[in-house]
């Protein structure tokens, strides 16, 4: 330890004055001496200084975390205003390789395995008595479906009781399916319990849900049949499956039987007819089985509209939508031409709502909204001509193509394979982590208890809740400026807007073990029956919404589950959902505002601008469906939006023929735009309320601005599968390297952030298209 003179001024000015009894040479050495170690000091308290006051720098863990994945994530070698995507995601695939079976993989998924994984964890654990009934359940869920020695040695049993159970045979007979039988199949008591325990639509699509005008009031909605799943699948490939098999119907048979799809109907069905059976079966008779089925869901598929973009499906269903009473549903699908009464409505309708409690029908005066007419009535002319063992085999293999892989290893791998070859890519997710997910996705509320928080997220909940203040701040401010909308119409916007109601992190009544078991009511899981745990929790699902149906809307809650990586914008209640699972790194947590604004910040904006899109306009600030906009601001509303159509119409999807489908795409690609608007906005807002921020370690040359735009591109970094761009042709989301590319170039700001000259790939000459 060094000691401190009580006065360094006198003490060295006692040593100067002790040179002078010294040669002239000797007195001007030491006075150099002394005057460079004067400089030397100098210098450094000065550069000392500005390191200190100028060039702060963030040695936080989350800025450091942040600095090193954006240096393993970037390739500094690419010129940023050609492809700044590539510049800020080039490296990013290295580090992050596409799982086998994944169609894509990104951010949003990571984070999701990464959760997965912890929650996992804690099912393995053994079931505690203190912990609310619903999480052990979850634990019981999990070991049901982990024990496959039990759904090895059950074999088919559990699957052919449950079809017994609903009306359907065992195995169909096959060698009477070409003859037209008189003889009736009773469809609608099988549709109904289909419905009422799995929620699987047979024929018709049945749903109760908030009117659109009023959505205080629920209403019966019936229509096209749903595509549904008992099982969660992996990275949404059934969903994906199902879009591009529409658009690949076969014309003939010789295009069918090479369609690895009735491939699987054959392998299941012979499968099934040789386990445990004596019988003799004809390889033939499976096939022509197998076609018949192939042949009737390729009619059923195309009575179905075309599949169209969420915005334009809404549009769709509103303007095809009739108010009917059950009399006149019954005229409508037996009209002239049909077989007499091939459906009572009285009937189905007192059989679905059987024992729902505090639900009774009026069968006389209570009205249906029926959401696709057309399809009504195409399905009974079509179902009049089809003989009953057709029908009957059709919703047997709808049935069976759910159940089947939820039974034995045989049945899995068929169902395995089928997905290799249909998607091009295997799945190797192990049986753990598909446990873990599926208990996730049925028990999601239960799942969240693993990984609620309550310290950590009180101060989360304030700063995402702070931040969507700033930006919706920054929303209004853009739309006072816009000078296409006339003053009104501002009005309401910025109203809507500031009476959007924002949920963040999880309910408050999570934590309530009392709370939530009410919300499970008597679930009942058993450790060696895993099918009817499911069919348990889906049988809870129907029996909810069909008791939903004489209640009011008039509390606000969650309907996103807390565990799920994405956040929701639903329109129909004015609502923002930001569960607790996507408030990570890379999407939260970065350290510095800049990161966060450009990150979250662009996310909150985003989900606040889809109340504003061509789906969004239509509904008000209460979440009903009205005309609220005038006619001169949806007008100039829609040329506005063209120039997205029009920009992103000329992106091409990589590794195919194909383009980027600008109207599919056209509300999420505004989105986009908009929400990066007002988080950029917002952030300037923050800047100039706050001192200047440090900068990030590695980053010392980077402005905040490019900071910013750099955090929005890496949050979208992304990695492809092998079949990935072909997915991407008939979904309402356009590859991510596009939407950053497509975005950014439309922000004079970030051409002006990093130096993008004229004519740059980044800053083409165009317009640039703006909405707000």
């Amino acid at each position: 330890m060094y000691a401190t003179p009580p006065n360094r001024d006198q003490h060295v000015g006692v040593e100067i004055g002790d040179v002078s009894s010294g040669s002239e040479r000797e007195r001007c050495l030491k006075t150099l001496l002394k005057l460079s170690a004067v400089l030397i000091v100098v210098l450094v308290v000065v550069l000392y200084s500005r390191k200190d006051t100028t060039v702060k720098i963030c040695y936080s863990t989350e800025c450091i975390q942040t600095a090193a994945a954006l240096l393993q994530s970037m390739d500094r070698d690419v010129d940023p205003c050609e492809n700044f995507y590539a510049f800020a995601c080039g490296r990013w695939g290295e580090e992050h390789p596409t799982p086998d079976g994944a169609v894509v993989h990104n951010w949003y998924a990571d984070r999701q395995q990464k959760l997965l994984r912890r929650i996992e964890g804690r099912l393995q654990e053994n079931i505690s008595d203190w912990e609310p009934r619903p999480v052990s359940q979850a634990r019981v869920l999990y070991r049901s479906c982990m024990l496959t020695e039990e759904l090895d040695a059950q074999g088919l049993e559990p699957m052919f009781r449950f079809l017994r159970e609903i009306g359907l045979p065992e195995r169909p007979n096959l060698t009477v399916v070409d003859e037209w039988d008189t003889a009736s199949f009773k469809w609608v008591p099988v549709s109904v319990k289909a419905k009422r325990r799995v929620m699987q639509d047979l024929l018709v699509g049945l749903s109760v849900v908030p009117l659109e005008r009023n959505n205080t009031v629920n209403k019966l909605h019936l229509g096209t049949p749903e595509v549904s799943t008992l099982m969660p699948e992996y990275r949404d490939r059934r969903r994906r499956l199902e879009k591009r098999r529409r658009k690949m119907m076969m014309s003939n048979i010789e295009e069918a039987l090479e369609d690895p799809y009735l491939e699987y109907i054959q392998q299941v069905m012979s499968y099934i007819y040789k386990w445990n059976n004596d019988q003799d079966l004809l390889d033939v008779a499976v096939l022509k089985a197998a076609l018949h089925i192939y042949d009737m869901s390729e009619r059923l598929a195309k009575l179905k509209p075309d599949p169209l973009p969420v915005h334009m499906e809404r549009e769709a269903l509103r303007s095809n939508t009739v108010e009917m009473n059950i009399e006149q549903l019954q005229n409508w699908t037996s009209g002239e031409g049909h077989k007499p009464m091939q459906v009572n409505w009285t009937e189905y309708f007192t059989l679905m709502f059987e024992d729902v409690e505090n639900v009774t029908l009026d069968l006389e005066k209570d009205t249906i909204m029926v959401t696709n007419p057309q399809y009504l009535r195409n399905l009974f002319i079509l179902l009049s001509v089809t003989p009953n063992k057709v029908l009957e085999l059709t919703l047997w293999w709808q049935v069976v193509n759910m159940l089947a892989p939820l039974t034995n290893s045989d049945l899995r791998s068929l169902e395995q394979r089928y997905m290799e070859k249909a998607t091009g890519s295997p799945n190797t997710e192990s049986r753990s982590m598909f446990c873990t997910n599926t208990v996730t996705k049925l028990l999601g509320m239960a799942a969240s208890y693993f990984i609620a928080d309550p310290l950590s997220m009180k101060d989360v909940i304030s700063k995402v809740t702070d931040m969507m203040a700033k930006i919706r701040w920054a929303f209004a401010s853009l739309v006072r400026s816009a000078e296409w909308m006339d003053k009104d119409t501002q009005q309401m916007t910025i109203e809507k807007a500031d009476a959007l109601k924002l949920f963040v992190g999880y309910p408050d009544w999570l934590l309530n073990a009392e709370m939530l078991e009410e919300y499970y009511g008597d679930i009942d899981m058993n450790e060696t029956s895993y099918l009817f745990n499911i069919i348990e929790v889906k049988q809870l699902i129907a029996t909810y919404m069909l008791s939903m149906l004489k209640t009011l809307n008039t509390e606000d809650d969650w309907n996103i589950d807390p565990v799920e990586v994405n956040a929701v914008n639903s329109i129909e209640v004015n609502s923002i959902y930001v569960p607790s699972a996507i408030l990570q790194f890379p999407f939260y947590g970065l350290g510095l505002q800049s990161l966060e604004y450009g990150a979250v910040g662009s996310l909150l904006g985003h989900e606040l601008s889809h109340g504003f899109d061509s789906s969004g306009i239509h509904y008000d600030k209460h979440g009903n469906v009205r005309r609220w906009w005038s006619n001169s601001t949806m007008e100039k509303y829609v040329n506005r939006t063209a120039c997205f159509i029009e920009q992103y119409d000329g992106y091409q999807l990589e590794k195919t023929e194909s383009r980027v489908d600008g109207n599919m795409t056209v509300t999420e690609n505004v989105a986009d735009n908009v929400g990066l608007r007002g988080a950029l906005k917002a952030y300037e807002r923050f800047q100039a309320q706050n001192e200047p921020e440090p900068k990030l370690p590695g980053f010392e040359e980077f402005s905040d601005e490019q900071l910013f735009f750099l955090s929005f591109a890496f949050g979208n970094c992304e990695n492809w599968g092998a079949d990935s761009y072909s997915f991407y042709e008939s979904d309402e989301h356009a590859p991510t390297y596009v939407r950053v590319l497509g975005t950014l170039s439309n922000f004079p700001e970030f051409a002006e952030a990093w130096k993008c000259r004229t004519g740059s790939a980044m800053n083409m000459q165009r317009q640039k298209c703006v909405l707000w």
